[in-house]
């Protein structure tokens, strides 16, 4: 499987894990939690949008600076909080969209987006 889509589905529950993913499209459901440490771990993984699933707390886990081909991560709408630390790693390559720039460290300046 490459692309997982539930995207207006209603669906609660922690986010679940995959294996050789590259598109995750959570949006618009009641997911709770945090997001995977695991996700690190898709080398394939290309896109994550969890947007409006206010369910969704913690911090982006700095272990998704692992997942070197991730060009966005959405989470307008959601509870996360903390700071994106991780952005210079990806370079010019990614974009986090985010309700406002709270989210974003410094080193993430150039790739953060606000709604």
């Amino acid at each position: 499987m490459s692309y997982f889509d539930v995207i207006y589905n209603d669906i609660n529950g922690s986010l679940p894990m995959f294996q050789n993913i590259e598109i995750l499209q959570f949006s618009a459901n009641a997911f709770t939690g945090s997001i995977p440490t695991e996700y690190g771990l898709l080398g394939n993984l290309t896109e994550v949008n969890l947007d409006y699933n206010a369910g969704i707390t913690g911090s982006v886990p700095s272990e998704l600076v692992e997942c070197d081909k991730l060009t966005l991560l959405s989470m307008i709408g959601t509870g996360i909080s903390g700071n994106v630390t991780f952005c210079e790693s990806f370079g010019d390559n990614i974009k986090v969209r985010v309700n406002d720039g709270s989210i974003c460290g410094e080193e993430c300046e150039c790739c953060c987006v606000t709604s």
